[in-house]
């Protein structure tokens, strides 16, 4: 009976994508406005993508098999879509980013719990969750979340409260700061480099464009932070700990060559010139890699999906993402205190994303990533919108201001 309702479970979940696709085109056709929102040019580019790698898998056997994961990247859009198309503006993408951030936080929670008891456990170097895959093989007849996934579920929320952490008083800042803690703890102890890296990287950056006392006290604390490491005021032994925590123990050749991923890339490269144009649809990396069914990196896995011609589309996305945000960042000064905090909040999620993905897949294939990076660039393009619309504005006002102010003269000028 329990192994019945978990696959029942299981397939609905599963089923959920394609149902949200056949959804979309059902709206699209009761809806009082038939044609789509337009695309922002960084979501566009990646539903080019989905696009390119779905027809890339029609070759694929057998087909459904990978083809599913082609749908279900698209699906993603679909539901941005359904949504964006109610109110296409900055707020409301706002609010879908704040919504898959408390969805985020759930579905950490509820990974914690579940895995209570079997999530850490005591190694030579610390506490570690590295493991928990192993000591937790399963749940609900599916494979548990990966060390990987988890550090990425919580560094996702450690990095909105950070900024959250800065703006608030009293009571709920304390909230704030017990809610960093535990996510960042568990950004650490689950040992997954990528995200680790990744976590700090995001942010220092946010740090760079808070204002105030925020930043005040980053420049302090870096430089303390600094001088206590050249000074040695931390035993060399206690550096060494942390070092070796951070790393999992890796050391020399296994440590530079990222666990084994500079063999996978290079693979994964040959096999992409084998096949440059359109590449070997979605989940190619488990059809064609002979070393391990992961190419682990985003930009390789774009292309070989999607050859040259999708990949294309994913990388130009990417980096259109970051011209918007730069942007975005060089205007802040033009939003509301509110509209700031979460630009901020998107800047940092989008540094971590962009930073895994070097050592991931990440949202070159549908994932958590996915569904936490497109509403962000979503989000990053309708603000552009916003900007240029406010700035459209303004020169007509200038416009009418002119000929107003003549309209005195003409006056005077006739009654004479």
């Amino acid at each position: 009976m329990e192994g019945s309702w978990a696959g029942l479970f299981n397939g609905v979940r599963a089923a959920f994508p394609l149902a949200v696709l056949a959804a979309w085109f059902c709206h699209i056709l009761i809806r009082k406005q038939r044609a789509m929102r337009s695309f922002t040019w960084p979501e566009a580019l990646w539903l080019y993508y989905g696009i390119v790698c779905l027809v890339a898998g029609f070759y694929a056997d057998p087909w459904f098999d990978y083809a599913y994961w082609g749908f279900a990247y698209l699906s993603a859009f679909a539901a941005t879509e359904m949504y964006m198309q109610e109110s296409p503006t900055a707020e409301h993408a706002g609010a879908l980013n704040r919504l898959n951030w408390v969805l985020g936080f759930a579905v950490l929670a509820i990974v914690v719990w579940v895995a209570r008891g079997q999530l850490l456990e005591e190694t030579s170097i610390g506490m570690s969750g590295y493991g928990a895959l192993e000591r937790m093989p399963t749940v609900a007849a599916m494979p548990m979340v990966r060390a990987s996934g988890i550090s990425r579920l919580a560094a996702v929320p450690a990095i909105v409260v950070f900024v959250l952490l800065w703006k608030a008083r009293g009571f709920v800042r304390i909230l704030w700061a017990a809610v960093f803690a535990s996510t960042a703890y568990l950004v650490w102890v689950m040992q997954s480099r990528g995200s680790l890296v990744s976590f700090g990287f995001a942010l220092s950056f946010v740090m760079v464009f808070m204002e105030g006392m925020p930043r005040r006290v980053g420049i302090v604390s870096a430089v303390l932070l600094v001088t206590v490491f050249i000074f040695g005021f931390i035993p060399g032994e206690t550096v060494r700990h942390l070092y070796l925590h951070a790393t999992r123990g890796e050391q020399g050749a296994q440590l530079e060559s990222m666990s084994g991923r500079i063999y996978i890339f290079r693979e994964a490269w040959q096999l992409i010139k084998e096949a440059p144009i359109i590449g070997y649809g979605p989940q190619a990396d488990h059809r064609v890699l002979t070393i391990v069914g992961n190419t682990q990196n985003a930009i390789l896995y774009a292309l070989l999906c999607g050859g040259f011609l999708g990949g294309a589309g994913y990388i130009g996305g990417l980096i259109l993402s970051w011209v918007l945000l730069a942007r975005a960042l060089s205007r802040r000064h033009l939003m509301q205190p509110d509209e700031r905090t979460t630009l901020l909040q998107v800047a940092g999620v989008v540094a971590f994303l962009t930073m895994r993905s070097y050592p991931e897949n990440c949202a070159a294939l549908f994932s958590v990533d996915l569904l936490l990076q497109l509403p962000a660039i979503v989000y990053l393009g309708e603000w552009d919108r916003e900007f240029t619309r406010r700035a459209s504005a303004r020169r007509a006002r200038r416009a009418v201001i002119p000929e107003t102010a003549n309209i005195p003269i003409a006056r005077a000028a006739h009654d004479r």
